[in-house]
Parts: structure tokens; C-alpha cells; sequence
């Protein structure tokens, strides 16, 4: 069942991070461990005044530390020591997701970084006038392929809130590839996983708060 939230979420998908900012490194110190994560406002999302957002990492967790980026860290730190990781936030990709290796060529650099877990959480805004005309299996495809090496743990999930024109070719293209699916659309259906009186603004409100993020994290650490 497909969630109205979705259609509800009206934070832009255009200007949640400057150009230069999309792609963001933590080195630590004897790290042995390199995790991408791939996502949108969700992984990360600049200070944004006009929406009451004066944060920026993933909405609308109650700081850095908190939303499922951070955890995720955290918790692989326990066991494997310092963790480095990248955030590309691909927003750019979602709103226009038909242009494949053009919109991807400003993530190049990613490769670079050769990362052992890779984790693609990302969909939520993608155009669903795009959806009407264009191939979303193949778009996701593409894009997850770009982003994955021959040697990292590949790690997919599921929107957070539930739509079922994207939500169903992401699966597939997950089970099609042998890659980790995680599902966390049922975290999108309770109200105590989403921040809805921590913020006057409806879309930031419909966002994972601490207990979403942290939801989030675990989820995907069941898997690591």
C-alpha cells in the first residue's frame, strides 16, 4: 500500500545543498572500513531557513549524531574500530533521473574512494512525471551500478515512505543483482518514527525524527 506521504512531503528536492557541497568525506584516523552512503534529504540536508530547517544532516533528526548516517557509523565503529565514510547527497539524481551518466558524471569522485559497504537510500523525490514516461528500473539500475565496486557490500533500501511505481523496481533491480535489500517503508507508517510536532513546516515534519533514524540505522546494520 502505497503511502500519501509521499505526496505530501513538500520539501524541494532542488536546493537542499550547494553544488559544491553534494559530496562530503570524514577521514578517520586507522580506519580499515570505507562506507558510501547515496541518498537525499533523509541522508542530508543543508540549513534550509525558510522551511524552519537549521540543521543540516538528515531530516529531521535532532542533530548529527542522530540521524541514521551517524548511527550507522557508530554502531560499525563498535565493532570494526574507526570507520571513514562519504555522504553523496544525490538529490540531483531523483529530479532527474532520465539523464543517467550526465547527472551522475559530478559524482565521479566517489569512485576514488573505493569504498567497502556501499548504501543506496535514496527515491523519495524522484518526478513522477518522469515515472509516467521513463523506465525506472533501468534509471535505478544504471545509477546503482555507478556507484558500486566490484568488491563492496551492496546495500539497498526501500523508500521510507511507501510507493509502489518506484518502491517495486527497486526491489526488483535489488533481487535481480544479488544485492542486500532492506526494507524500511513500515518505519514511514508510524507516527512515533516521524517528527510531526517537532516542526511547523508539514514536509520536514513527515521526515525519520530520532526514533525514525535510529529505526533506520538498525535496520541496516542487521545487515552489515
Amino acid at each position: 500500500m502505497n503511502n500519501r506521504d509521499i505526496f505530501e512531503n513538500t520539501v524541494s528536492a532542488r536546493g537542499q545543498l550547494k553544488d559544491s557541497e553534494y559530496i562530503k568525506y570524514t577521514f578517520k584516523e586507522g580506519a580499515k572500513l570505507r562506507v558510501l552512503f547515496v541518498g537525499n534529504s533523509i541522508t542530508r540536508h543543508g540549513v534550509k531557513e525558510e522551511i524552519g530547517w537549521m540543521r543540516d544532516c538528515g531530516m529531521a533528526a535532532s542533530c548529527l549524531e542522530k540521524d541514521y548516517v551517524h548511527l550507522v557509523v557508530k554502531g560499525l565503529e563498535k565493532k570494526y574500530g574507526p570507520v571513514s565514510y562519504c555522504v553523496a547527497q544525490a538529490v540531483v539524481w531523483e529530479y532527474a533521473f532520465n539523464k543517467d551518466g550526465e547527472v551522475l558524471a559530478q559524482f565521479a569522485e566517489v569512485k576514488d574512494f573505493d569504498a567497502d559497504i556501499v548504501i543506496l537510500r535514496i527515491g523519495e523525490n524522484s518526478d513522477m512525471e518522469l515515472l509516467k514516461t521513463e523506465d525506472y528500473y533501468r534509471h535505478f539500475d544504471y545509477m546503482a551500478k555507478f556507484f558500486f565496486n566490484d568488491h563492496c557490500k551492496k546495500v539497498v533500501t526501500s523508500l521510507f515512505w511507501r510507493y509502489d511505481p518506484i518502491d517495486v523496481p527497486i526491489q526488483k533491480v535489488a533481487e535481480d543483482n544479488g544485492y542486500t535489500y532492506v526494507r524500511i517503508d513500515q518505519f514511514g507508517e508510524r507516527a512515533d518514527c516521524k517528527a510531526l510536532d517537532e516542526f511547523w513546516h508539514g514536509g520536514v515534519a513527515k521526515h525519520p525524527n530520532d526514533k525514525g533514524m535510529e529505526e533506520i540505522a538498525n535496520a541496516i546494520l542487521k545487515v552489515l
